[in-house]
């Protein structure tokens, strides 16, 4: 029963396989099950309605396929520290449905506060529930506030891509977070390579392909203390992630931007 998706592409299993596959994983990894529950189901019931551009022949899917895809590789590349798993299920809580969050999960009016002081309460919450790891490690996975100013779009690459630096830069466990999160968005970026597509494909991968460079850069200099978050085989995937990512990136703009 445990091994009826365990080679299944991700690409093609929806939120209900990738939940059983996440559960019998982290069962075999000796993982808190009930807690890792608990983040499926927190996660799965704040993204409720929204949803991500194709994934395959479908023109949009459920956003949880997203972090649910994200825990699922983590666990495929050996990982076996719940609170890493467990943040990467909740790593767009914060930033994609923190008034769902505070409204179901922390009593209170929230109304008079600013975002950093709303987000504060939502880290805090997810400490409560999840340890101060999980809480730490999707505060670094969150992308901070717009702010009110109008900015350009090469602004706004240039923010993320020091955002991606600063979080990842010696800081092993937010680096697999941080990387899961991104191959799902730039590595799987061809996915959405269809025709109405093009212009999105095409920026996207004009903003990915430096967060590229930061992620191999910090591969090389962090290696030790990355590789033993993970297995050998896991540690063989990303590295060979390193290259595959960007070059797909490098074609992408090349075509569409």
């Amino acid at each position: 029963m445990n091994t009826l998706f365990a080679e299944t592409p991700l690409k093609e299993m929806d939120p209900s396989a990738l939940s059983q596959a996440i559960m019998h994983k982290a069962a075999a990894a000796g993982m808190d099950l009930d807690r890792v529950a608990e983040a499926i189901d927190a996660a799965t019931y704040l993204h409720l309605g929204q949803t991500r551009a194709n994934r395959g022949p479908f023109a949009r899917t459920p956003y949880i396929e997203h972090p649910l895809r994200g825990g699922l590789r983590v666990l495929r590349w050996g990982v076996t520290a719940e609170h890493i798993l467990l943040a990467i299920l909740l790593h767009d809580v914060v930033e994609d449905c923190l008034e769902r969050l505070l409204a179901r999960f922390v009593p209170g009016d929230h109304s008079g506060l600013d975002i950093q002081s709303k987000r504060g309460l939502a880290y805090a919450w997810i400490a409560s529930r999840f340890g101060a790891g999980t809480a730490r490690i999707v505060d670094a996975l969150t992308n901070p506030p717009g702010g009110a100013e109008q900015k350009t779009r090469a602004e706004k690459n240039t923010e993320y891509l020091l955002h991606v630096r600063l979080a990842v830069t010696d800081d092993a466990e937010v680096f697999i977070g941080k990387l899961i999160d991104f191959d799902d968005n730039a590595g799987g970026l061809h996915h959405n390579a269809v025709p109405g597509n093009e212009k999105m494909v095409g920026r996207l991968a004009v903003k990915y392909g430096p967060v590229a460079d930061v992620f191999a850069m910090e591969f090389v200099r962090n290696a030790d203390a990355i590789r033993a978050l993970v297995s050998e085989d896991g540690f063989a995937t990303i590295t060979t992630k390193m290259t595959s990512i960007k070059g797909r990136l490098v074609g992408l703009a090349a075509q569409y931007a």
